[in-house]
């Protein structure tokens, strides 16, 4: 029994054994021989897509990305070293041979175009084809390329090209579809990457494009600003230069000559010229003269040059006419050119523009060189500019000149005006002062009794001399002060001028029916015046305001010290002065509406204003209708006006 038991289990172990390898050999080597095998094609794809990941780039341009295709070919062929790699290109319909990979019977001829249905459903579907066997299919056109590399399975797998190329498509070919399988995912993984690489290849390329186009605009806007800005320094730098030459020429004693030789000498050292002339209009001969203050030219050679306007054959006549700028690189060998005087300047190049002002032409400007074809437009363009400043500084002298001579006469006519008035007025003083005296003693009954009529036509001629009387002494007094009058300065004190005023004025304030009142406040700071001109401007405030105020009317004068003035008003509650009239009470003889009905030579307050400017002070008004009037005068305070030594005994 146990050797029974025993022979059991020695079968059953043998059996047992036997099964283990039978499985072994038949399902476990298997597997694990594929399970390496997936491991390895795993380890290979991730080899092959790790290398051309790290390899991959975004091209600057579409030749490096042709090169990134031709490294995929190339990874791509090295992982099946039994295939076919071909590289399609599709137009005009038809798919070119660019590039392949493979050992192949006869050498195949690139740029060959090819056509075949399959290619272009690949194309358009945008998915990998596959044809296990091409002799099944209809693949009329490509047989022969097939067959030089010995292509009988297929698969196709198109890619976005970059850079806007035509379509791309990889054909990888086999003697059969046994590599398709692990070839698939290396081919997915091309077209993937290279589709990707295109879209930002595309993106790069517009980029690339953008920043080319806007570094060209940058680099064209900064050359045009290198150039204005050029130019702007040069224009700078002329304006510059005739801005001295006209404040220089515009100075005392400046004339028209000195101006334009200031002028033609800046030209001659801009543009490094030899001879620099302005031909001006003769009107009287109808010729076109060289004006002194010529650059580079004597007086003889000045002298010889004078061209009527009627020679058409003159370049400086045909520019005097037309207003159009000339030049020539040789004049003395133009046609357009008179040459002799080119010969006498010794010149060769020659520049001629208009001197114009507005719509008046006043001549031409001629400046030359020794040098042939040495003027450029541009600096024609500058001398059109020095021309139009020339012009102007043409003009502004013969304004000035016109100006001088007018003011002059004005000066004169001035001077007579007053020297004639100074005469009238001492010479009417004299006769007048005899009547006032005669009339006085016939008035006082010392020649005899007088009748009431009599009286009283006497008493009418002794007004109007008083009245006559005191416009020429207005008249003297306006003549002096529109000169140098003496006027003493000395310390004085206004409110006891005021005072002083005021007591002499109550009896002339009684009989106009008005109320003088001195209001000014303490003592006020004394002020550098002249006391008799001084008391004179607060008489006239005080006698206008009694005269015109009205019966009933309230006069009052106040004094305040301001700090560095002191003021003196004198107000009335009359009627006022209307807006309209304000404006003009100072002016020489002007006696508003209201004062036609009084007495007066309308000449007070224009004496007490030019009184008051010439002590340093001011004088204005105040008035609103039907609320009164008042007159102010501020003069310095004498610790302000002391500042000013040598006032005293000055002449004004």
């Amino acid at each position: 029994m146990l050797s029974e038991l025993t022979g059991a289990g020695v079968l059953g172990a043998a059996g047992a054994f036997g099964a283990y390898w039978y499985l072994k050999f038949r399902r476990v080597l298997p597997a694990e021989s594929e399970l390496r095998a997936s491991r390895r094609a795993m380890a290979d794809f991730s080899a092959f897509a790790r290398e051309t990941m790290e390899r991959a780039y975004a091209p600057e341009q579409v030749e490096h990305y042709a090169d990134i295709v031709n490294y995929y070919l190339i990874r791509l062929h090295k992982a099946f070293t039994d295939s076919s790699i071909l590289l399609f290109e599709k137009g005009d319909g038809q798919w070119t041979l660019v590039n392949y990979l493979k050992h192949f019977k006869a050498e195949p001829k690139l740029l060959t175009s090819y056509k075949w249905s399959a290619m272009d459903r690949s194309s358009a579907e945008g998915e990998l084809l596959r044809f296990d066997d091409v002799r099944a299919g209809d693949y009329q056109g490509v047989e022969e390329l097939f067959s030089v590399f010995g292509i009988k399975s297929v698969m196709m797998c198109p890619f976005n090209p970059a850079g806007g190329a035509p379509e791309r498509l990889v054909l990888f070919g086999a003697p059969g579809p046994a590599a398709f399988d692990a070839a698939q995912p290396y081919l997915r993984l091309v077209a993937s990457q290279l589709s990707s690489i295109s879209k930002v290849s595309d993106k790069v390329f517009t980029l690339k494009k953008e920043a080319d186009h806007l570094k060209e605009e940058v680099d064209a806007m900064v050359k045009e600003l290198d150039v204005a800005g050029s130019r702007l320094i040069q224009r700078a730098r002329e304006r510059k230069a005739l801005y001295e030459v006209v404040t220089k020429v515009t100075g005392p004693g400046a004339d028209v000559q000195g101006g334009c030789s200031a002028v033609l000498n800046i030209v001659a050292k801009m543009i490094e010229a030899d001879v620099v002339a302005t031909l001006l209009f003769d009107e009287n001969k109808g010729e076109l003269v060289v004006s002194p203050g010529a650059y580079g030219i004597g007086d003889t050679e000045r002298m010889h040059y004078s061209i009527p306007v009627t020679n058409h054959g003159s370049a400086s006549v045909r520019t005097f006419l037309s207003r159009k700028p000339f030049i020539s690189p040789d004049a003395q060998n133009d046609p357009e050119v008179i040459t002799s005087y080119a010969k006498l300047w010794d010149i060769h190049s020659l520049m001629i523009v208009p001197i114009s002002l507005r719509d008046r032409i006043i001549g031409v400007m001629r400046v030359g060189s020794k040098r042939k074809d040495f003027f450029t437009p541009d600096q024609l363009e500058f001398l059109g500019i020095i021309a139009d400043e020339l012009a102007i500084i043409i003009e502004m002298f013969s304004l000035y000149d016109n100006l001088s001579r007018t003011a002059q006469e004005l000066a004169q006519l001035n001077k007579i005006k007053d020297e004639f008035l100074a005469t009238v007025s001492h010479e009417l003083k004299t006769p007048l002062t005899t009547i006032k005296g005669f009339v006085s003693v016939i008035l006082s009954g010392e020649v005899g009794d007088l009748t009431g009529q009599q009286k009283h036509f006497l008493e009418i001629t002794d007004q109007s001399v008083n009245r006559l009387t005191s416009l020429i002494s207005n008249l003297l007094d306006l003549s002096r002060l529109g000169g140098k009058v003496e006027m003493e300065f000395q310390n004085v004190d206004l409110g006891e001028l005021v005072r002083g005023s005021v007591s002499m004025m109550l009896l002339k304030a009684a009989e106009h029916g008005v109320r003088l009142a001195n209001e000014t406040s303490g003592r006020l700071p004394q002020v550098q015046a002249d006391t008799r001109w001084i008391t004179q401007v607060i008489d006239n405030l005080l006698i206008n305001a009694i005269k015109y105020s009205g019966k009933g009317a309230s006069v009052k004068v106040t004094g305040v010290d301001k700090g560095e003035a002191v003021m003196i008003c004198v107000e009335d509650d009359g009627p006022g002065i209307p807006p309209q009239e304000q404006k003009l009470v100072f002016d020489k003889f002007y006696r508003g509406k209201t004062g036609l009905q009084s007495p007066g030579t309308g000449l007070g307050l224009a004496i007490s204003k030019s009184v008051v400017e010439k002590h340093g002070g001011k004088i204005w008004l105040e008035s609103r209708t039907g609320g009164g009037c008042r007159f102010c005068f501020a003069l310095p305070a004498a610790k302000v006006r002391g500042e000013n030594p040598g006032l005293k005994g000055d002449k004004i």
